[in-house]
Parts: structure tokens; sequence; C-alpha cells
């Protein structure tokens, strides 16, 4: 009995010590995003291989190197239940969804304008009701626009971007 004991007293304390950090390690899981144009606006997706519906907490899009170009940002409002985006779904900038709001800390939209081959960050914050448990936080891409010959404008992957060298 005395080795039962000994032996559950070593597990509790063991579950303490790497429980925070536990929490750490899934607080930062990042997976790659989906990015497209929808309607000729570019969009955030949830890849289609993900294993389950994602709980929108967040959403923001921003030129990676500049502080004054301006930024577009939604959150979740606090009595608001999440958007839930499907495997392969999306959200597109500019959109407002019933329960978000513009963070007025973020969210300076009037003075984001899009331009060919400058690289932007799109990310989508997952909404996290219990710390210790949730599989990926934050959905990301880096992208920039190109256009053809005739002018259709596309969406292209951070390798593909005149400056993504930086």
């Amino acid at each position: 009995m005395k080795i039962i004991k000994s032996t559950l007293a070593l597990l509790v304390a063991a579950g303490c010590c790497s429980a925070p950090y536990a929490v750490h390690a899934y607080q930062l899981a990042k997976e790659e995003a989906d990015v497209r144009l929808v309607d000729g606006i570019p969009a955030i997706c949830i890849p289609q291989k993900a294993w389950r519906s994602f709980p929108v907490s967040s959403l923001l899009l921003m030129e990676p190197h500049t502080l004054h170009t301006g930024r577009w940002a939604i959150s979740l409002k606090d009595d608001a239940k999440p958007m839930k985006l499907r495997p392969g779904k999306c959200i597109s900038y500019g959109s407002m969804p019933d329960g978000y709001q513009h963070d007025p800390d973020e969210d300076d939209a009037e003075n984001f304008h899009f331009r060919l081959n400058t690289l932007y960050y799109f990310q989508i914050g997952r909404d996290i009701p219990i710390l210790w448990y949730m599989p990926t936080a934050i959905y990301e891409a880096t992208f920039c626009f190109k256009e053809d010959a005739n002018g259709v404008l596309s969406i292209h992957k951070e390798s593909a971007c005149q400056d993504s060298s930086r």
C-alpha cells in the first residue's frame, strides 16, 4: 500500500510540474492556413485536411514588415458565441460576422490598401474556453498579390513574392 501511495504522489507531482509547460506548448500551436480570392477579396480558410471545426475568436490582416500602413482586425465580443469554420470554409477580409467587432487597438482599415508584390500576413485565432486542451490555436498564412499579362489578380504563397526575403 505504501508503494501505491508513493507512486500516486509521484504521478500527481509530475503532472503538476509538467502542466504549465503543456499549456504553453499548445497555446503556440500554429498551422498553415489556405488563402484564396473569394469574389476578388482575400479570404483565409481552414485547410480541407483539418480534423474539426475551428471556433473563431479573432482575425488579423496586416503587412508584416511595416508599422504604419494599416491593419484590419476583428475580435469576438465578450458575450457572443464564436463562429465555427468547418474545414475548407473561409472568411473574407472586411467581413463582420454577427457577434464580432473591430478591434480598436488593431484596426486601421481605412489606411489599408493592397498592393502587388507586397507581403501580407493573415491570421485567424481560436476561441479557447479550456486552456489545457487545444489542438491548433492559430491558422496563419503569408501571401502576396500578382497580376498576369491579362490583368487577372491572383494570390501566391510567401516564397513566390518579391519581398519575401526581408
